[in-house]
């Protein structure tokens, strides 16, 4: 969790009680916290204590062991267990060999590298935030960067919280890092809180880059910060954009301008096209379809009077569509086009009716009792098709 030389000569009092841990060797001491480093079956780990083994104290180590012991993401300190141990009760976790935040960004490293950095610190504390965890103490000092292949690890759930339970919110965050309502221990802590650490991170690994992302996020006002981590990851993602947006707005304008207007003028004219066609085929369909109710009228008229009374007004119903939709077209070369098409449709169509009707019996006034020929004779004259006749 620290730098080698960071180690003092210090180890805890003799004791059998060591869980099978040895050569405990003491890192660093905080406010609140001691750090041992301890070896048990030849692997290294780091065992956390109360610095004074207080009650309140001891309260703090096991709420972040509670808090803590259910989580597992690739970017936060993975913790074992809690013992009891020479020097009282101990945090077991992964030791991590690494270097604080603080101090890999005196290495100066790449824009790629505290993108990544930054994009790994944004995944573990929504990780967090899912399983309604506050982290509130996000800072230099509670994020390493491992010396292997300097991913991030977010350490320190001392401070932690979860969405039901304040009780255990404590004193002890870092001032320059923490939030207004966490500084003024407010009950009102969320998810918000946190994203206000991350933004003053975000102007301290980048400077004066992505100072707008950073802004909104260190707004005084909780409800004016981003709303939640993913919600940040968006703006994240998306933060440039805009730049590469107008970009490429001017290599268009510059270079790809000519052939736009090429390609309009050729996707116009199969627009034309395309509803041309598609008007020529509509017409061709409309007369087929007034065609069929015809015919079906013609199969059912039993006389061919009646039959020829439909076709009459077969003839009629084209002209009135002939006056609404072929009439009406204002270009010259289209209507030309759709008046050859009605023509030709109308002649397949209309050849197919006669015969149809030539089919059907006349009806002879000779033939049929003077009754009932008055009955479909004065059909005839109204215009009105063919139905049984039934005798009074």
């Amino acid at each position: 969790m620290a730098e080698e030389s960071n180690i003092f000569d210090k180890t805890p009092e003799k004791c059998n009680n060591t869980q099978g841990f040895n050569d405990f060797k003491l890192l660093k001491t905080t406010a609140n916290a001691s750090l041992y480093l301890a070896f048990k079956a030849g692997k290294r780990f780091l065992i956390k204590t109360t610095k004074d083994n207080t009650e309140r104290q001891n309260k703090m180590l096991h709420r972040e062991y509670e808090l803590s012991i259910g989580c597992d993401h690739p970017h936060l300190v993975h913790i074992y267990t809690i013992e009891n141990l020479p020097f009282g009760t101990g945090l077991v976790m992964e030791y991590i060999e690494g270097r604080t935040l603080d101090k890999y960004l005196v290495e100066n490293p790449s824009k790629k590298e505290r993108n990544r950095i930054f994009s790994e610190l944004l995944s573990a504390v929504g990780y967090l935030h899912k399983r309604g965890i506050i982290h509130n103490d996000i800072k230099p000092e509670n994020i390493l960067i491992t010396r292997i292949d300097n991913s991030l690890k977010l350490i320190d759930f001392g401070l932690a919280d979860s969405d039901i339970e304040y009780a255990m919110r404590t004193l002890g965050c870092t001032p320059r890092y923490a939030s207004p309502e966490l500084q003024s221990q407010s009950r009102e802590i969320d998810a918000r809180s946190d994203i206000y650490s991350i933004g003053v991170l975000m102007r301290e690994i980048f400077g004066k880059r992505h100072l707008r992302i950073a802004e909104r996020c260190c707004r005084a006002k909780a409800e004016e910060r981003y709303e939640n981590i993913s919600v940040l990851q968006r703006a994240w993602q998306h933060r440039n954009r805009l730049q590469w947006g107008l970009l490429g707005i001017v290599v268009v304008a510059i270079f790809a301008l000519p052939f736009i207007f090429l390609a309009q003028i050729k996707l116009a004219e199969r627009n034309e096209a395309r509803e041309r066609g598609q008007l020529l085929r509509q017409i061709e369909c409309d007369v087929e379809q007034i065609y069929t109710i015809m015919a079906d009228s013609v199969s059912r008229a039993v006389y061919y009077e009646f039959a020829n009374n439909h076709i009459l007004s077969f003839c009629e119903e084209l002209a009135k569509y002939q006056s609404e939709h072929i009439s009406t077209i204002a270009d010259a070369e289209l209507s030309t086009l759709a008046t050859n098409v009605y023509t030709h449709t109308l002649n397949k169509y209309n050849e197919q009716l006669w015969r149809l009707t030539e089919a059907l019996p006349m009806m002879h006034k000779s033939n049929l009792p003077p009754a009932e020929y008055n009955f479909y004779n004065s059909l005839l004259q109204a215009r009105k098709p063919y139905r049984p006749y039934r005798a009074e």
